[in-house]
């Protein structure tokens, strides 16, 4: 594909993902909870549909061939329909730009945001909002176009690198080059898409972002002639990319949290949409915990009573969401890296359910 389609594509991708699926009902055999400890949730089930915030990459989220929103982030909001409704596809998936996602969540258009923000000290601080477990480990990448001698852009002196505004990325980039590290002249633009698309279009020599992202965005381009050199950026870097829900609303932050943890913790114990309903009666304490939602505590939490059943049931666990989307059994083969659980040496690591 070339440049002209691949933009043009990626403009059809960021269209406006509209609500999937039913409207689901309020879950039965919940305990009451007075409205007013838990606004976001009772706002979710009045309306039967969980409301996320994506950014739209591929793999990430996008429209399938059906105008379906599928993708890594999509599924994590299927996920929390799952447990809060019962229904993984009673979502509603809206279009977020950095740094729109904050103020978004704040002001309640969105219930929860998986706009792909890394969790920050100062975003932290700075926002009405409260970060969740990470959910995707990543590190800044940066790709360039090979010159016509074949070498790569990188290893020349000048470069002149795309970068989306108000990102970890930018701010990194900019403390390299006022370092003196880089001779490099970075270019910043509104958002990702526009970043993207001055970088086909070769106003720039290089794009800087997180490396996963990088490598889904720029695997339509199809013949590896065209295909640009991806590395990881000079210095190193963390962007634990983690969910966004409004901070005044702890009860909401909890089943956020919770329905993450589930995924995190039927991986590790090989727990899946294929063998939960013979776990639920034959696995390990812990997993017959999860499996059976512990109804008097989901309760407390407003959550149905087999909440992290219905997850693992409708949408898998964390490993399966990771591979259809983005590894092993996606286009994009990307390597579960820090993906994995504690056990494999990775960075995913839940709490103890009981």
């Amino acid at each position: 594909m070339g440049l002209k389609p691949v933009a043009a594509a990626l403009g059809l991708c960021l269209a406006f993902i509209p609500a999937v699926g039913a409207t689901a009902g309020a879950p039965p055999d919940r305990q009451p909870v007075p409205n007013g400890d838990r606004p976001v949730l009772a706002e979710i089930e009045r309306r039967g549909v969980v409301r996320c915030g994506v950014s739209f990459n591929p793999g990430f989220a996008a429209n399938d061939d059906n105008g379906r929103p599928v993708g890594f982030m999509v599924d994590l909001c299927r996920a929390l329909a799952a447990a809060v409704l019962g229904k993984a596809d009673a979502v509603e998936i809206r279009r977020l730009s950095k740094p729109q996602e904050f103020d978004a969540v704040a002001a309640g258009e969105v219930d929860v945001s998986f706009a792909q923000t890394s969790w920050t000290l100062s975003r932290d601080a700075t926002y009405a909002v409260d970060f969740g477990p990470p959910v995707f480990h990543d590190v800044q990448g940066i790709a360039a176009w090979r010159l016509t001698d074949g070498r790569s852009a990188l290893d020349g002196s000048e470069l002149t690198v795309c970068v989306p505004a108000g990102t970890t990325t930018q701010a990194e980039l900019e403390a390299l080059v006022a370092g003196g590290k880089r001779p490099w002249k970075l270019r910043s633009f509104p958002g990702w898409p526009d970043a993207l698309e001055a970088f086909l279009s070769r106003d720039c020599a290089a794009l800087s972002a997180d490396r996963a992202l990088l490598t889904t965005a720029l695997h339509m381009l199809e013949s590896p002639k065209e295909a640009p050199e991806i590395a990881d950026a000079p210095l190193p870097s963390r962007e634990p990319l983690a969910p966004l829900t409004p901070n005044a609303d702890r009860m909401w932050m909890a089943a956020v949290r919770w329905t993450v943890y589930a995924l995190f913790l039927a991986e590790d114990a090989g727990v899946t949409g294929a063998n939960a309903n013979f776990q639920r009666i034959t696995g390990g304490s812990e997993m017959r915990r999860l499996l059976s939602g512990l109804p008097e505590i989901a309760a407390k939490a407003g959550l149905r009573p087999d909440w992290a059943y219905q997850v693992v049931m409708q949408v898998g666990n964390y490993g399966e969401i990771f591979d259809r989307n983005l590894g092993s059994r996606s286009p994009y083969k990307l390597d579960r890296g820090p993906n994995r659980p504690w056990t494999q040496g990775g960075l995913l690591y839940a709490p103890v359910f009981q």
